[in-house]
C-alpha cells in the first residue's frame, strides 16, 4: 500500500558516503525508510542502515513479552537503539560517523526521528510539515551543550565542532565526544487522510530545495521513483556539490484507510525527555 523511489547521486564528492534502507513489514503493518548521510568513509553509514531499524525491532519485541506496567514506550525503545547503534558503530570504525533520519509508520502512528542534518517533511492540506531539526553547531542550545562539556565551535567555512564536523549530533565520531553526540530528537504523530507524501534526504538535497518544492514535485510526478529522480536533478541543477540521498513515498492509498483526517504531532522527545506534549494542550 506505500510505494516509494529512490534516488541517489554521487555529486562532486570523490566517494558516495550516503546509504539508506526500506523495509516493508506487512505481517506487523510496520514500514519504514531510513537515510544516513556519512562522513571520514562509508563505513558509518552502511553499518546504521543495515543495524539500527533491527535493533529497534528487536526491542520491540522483547517488550512485548513483558506485563504492560514494564513496556517502555516506543520512542524511548527507538533511542535506545540510535544510542546501540552509535557504540557499535564507535567499536568498528572509530573516526567515522553519519548524520541519520528514521521513519517508522505502524497503523496510524508514525514516529520519525534525527540525528544530524538530514530530514523528513509529510505533505498535508496545507503543505508540507517538517519533522526533524538540524543539528547544528552554531545553534544557541547546542553550542551551549557543546561549550559546556569543554569543546568549542569554530567558525572556519562553516561552524564546526572542534573545527571537523559540521553538525552537533551523529552516530559515531567517537573521537568528537562528548560534544557531539547521538541523542535523537524523536517525533511521535497520528497519520491522517491528509497525508500523501513523505520525503526523506540528506542536506544534499535541502542545502538547495525548500521543502515545499520537494512536494510539489511528488505531488506533480507520475510515481514516487520519477519524484525522487526529479528532486535530486533538481538539486545537481542548483549546484548541489554533495552527495544526494532522496526516497520518496507515496502514502496515499495507506493513508486513505485511517480513521483520521488531520495528521497530528502527539509528543516530541529529545534527550530521552518529552518536549511537547499535545494532551498537555487539551
Amino acid at each position: 500500500m506505500i510505494s516509494y523511489g529512490v534516488s541517489q547521486e554521487i555529486g562532486l564528492r570523490p566517494r558516495m558516503e550516503d546509504a539508506h534502507a526500506i523495509r516493508d513489514l506487512t505481517e506487523k503493518r510496520f514500514f519504514s525508510a531510513e537515510v544516513f548521510d556519512g562522513h571520514l568513509g562509508t563505513w558509518a553509514a552502511q553499518i546504521a542502515a543495515e543495524v539500527l531499524t533491527p535493533h529497534y525491532l528487536s526491542l520491540c519485541s522483547r517488550d512485548s513479552n513483558k506485563s504492560e506496567a514494564f513496556c517502555r514506550p516506543n520512542a524511548e525503545l527507538l533511542r535506545q537503539a540510535y544510542l546501540w547503534t552509535d557504540s557499535f558503530i564507535d567499536s568498528q570504525c572509530p573516526l567515522c560517523g553519519t548524520a541519520a533520519a528514521t521513519l517508522y509508520l505502524q497503523g496510524d502512528q508514525l514516529i520519525a526521528a534525527n540525528v544530524g542534518d538530514v530530514a523528513i517533511v509529510i505533505g498535508t492540506i496545507e503543505g508540507v510539515k517538517i519533522l526533524t531539526v538540524e543539528h547544528k553547531p552554531h545553534i544557541a542550545e547546542e553550542r551551549t551543550r557543546i561549550e559546556a562539556a569543554g569543546g568549542n565551535v569554530q567558525f572556519l567555512d562553516i561552524p564546526r565542532v572542534q573545527g571537523e564536523l559540521a553538525m552537533s549530533r551523529a552516530l559515531g565520531d567517537n573521537h568528537l565526544k562528548p560534544f557531539v553526540i547521538p541523542e535523537p530528537r524523536i517525533v511521535e504523530g497520528i497519520l491522517g487522510s491528509e497525508n500523501d507524501f513523505a520525503i526523506l534526504a540528506c542536506d544534499g538535497i535541502w542545502n538547495v530545495l525548500y521543502p515545499e518544492e520537494a512536494i510539489a514535485f511528488a505531488r506533480s510526478s507520475e510515481n514516487p521513483l520519477r519524484a525522487a529522480n526529479l528532486i535530486c536533478r533538481a538539486a545537481l541543477e542548483r549546484w548541489s556539490t554533495d552527495n544526494i540521498t532522496v526516497i520518496v513515498l507515496d502514502i496515499r492509498s495507506y493513508a486513505q484507510t485511517l480513521d483520521n483526517k488531520l495528521f497530528e504531532i502527539s509528543r516530541i522527545w529529545d534527550k530521552g525527555n518529552v518536549i511537547f506534549d499535545k494532551s498537555n494542550l487539551l
